[in-house]
């Protein structure tokens, strides 16, 4: 047995494991700085992610052949409680060591209970929020997503959710062409990315006080018949052989409208409480 960072026993085995994931990502580290010296982790991110991947399957090959847990703590979990560093250097060599750390941890031989991936999994997400306070979107994009995978083994499906769209949050912020960024941007703010369905409501509310000014001042009609009628059309197309044709426009507009946007909201809706 030997002590880890806290003074606490552990098996040799497991303290051997914390200094391989230090020294390797020790060494990946260094490729990141260098890589933000030069201004080019950005375009880079994929590559290095690449040999994160290396560097990960060579840690699960260090694995003994033969491994039993002897606790019910994760094997890297003075890895993931170190105190944080105000060097922004050694702020980040902590944060990818505890990030490969958890990858390991993840995809080990090791069969984690219920609790420990639920730790693990909350674990990831923080990680990811730290790589995105960095600056590293795709590594937030991994860890993010690698928590939405635990979550499924959970059956916790808003963290699931939860987890999901901060990946695509990350993603978005990291997006490149400006068309791309639109089409995300609205995604967001309708629907947050599809894992948010009940925004759409909110814009629902605003299309029809829209379209209820809009026949207010096309229509002769009274206030309230005006308001009557979008409420009404909206959801079930009104008809319209008795009105000009600015109502007539208007109302077919937002009859459209409203097929969109219902259907979506129906759409995300089903698939968020039969996933």
């Amino acid at each position: 047995m030997a002590e880890n960072y806290f003074g606490a026993q552990k098996p040799d085995y497991e303290l051997r494991l914390c200094r391989i994931v230090e020294q390797r990502a020790g060494r990946y580290a260094d490729e990141v700085e260098m890589a933000l010296n030069r201004n080019e982790l950005r375009p880079q991110e994929d590559v290095l992610l690449d040999e994160f991947e290396q560097f990960v399957s060579g840690i699960l090959d260090e694995y003994p052949a033969r491994l039993r847990r002897k606790s019910h703590q994760l094997v890297f979990e003075p890895l993931y409680l170190r105190p944080p560093e105000t060097e922004p250097s050694e702020r980040r060599r902590t944060l990818l060591v505890a990030l490969m750390a958890a990858e390991v941890e993840a995809q080990g031989p090791l069969r984690l209970t219920m609790t420990q991936n639920k730790d693990l999994a909350e674990i990831l997400e923080r990680l990811g929020h730290d790589c995105v306070a960095e600056k590293m979107m795709r590594h937030a994009e991994e860890a993010f997503e690698r928590a939405a995978e635990i979550h499924l083994l959970t059956n916790d499906g808003e963290s699931r959710d939860r987890n999901l769209y901060l990946r695509t949050k990350a993603r978005h912020r990291n997006e490149r062409a400006r068309w791309r960024r639109a089409v995300l941007t609205v995604s967001d703010l309708t629907c947050g990315y599809g894992y948010r369905p009940y925004r759409l409501l909110g814009w629902v509310l605003v299309q029809l006080l829209a379209f209820w000014g809009v026949l207010a001042v096309a229509s002769d009609s009274t206030t309230l018949h005006t308001l009557y009628l979008a409420a009404v059309n909206y959801i079930n197309p009104a008809g319209t052989d008795n009105l000009d044709a600015t109502v007539k426009s208007v109302l077919v507009v937002e009859s459209y409208s409203g097929l969109l946007s219902l259907n979506v909201f129906f759409a995300l809706l089903v698939r968020r409480w039969f996933r």
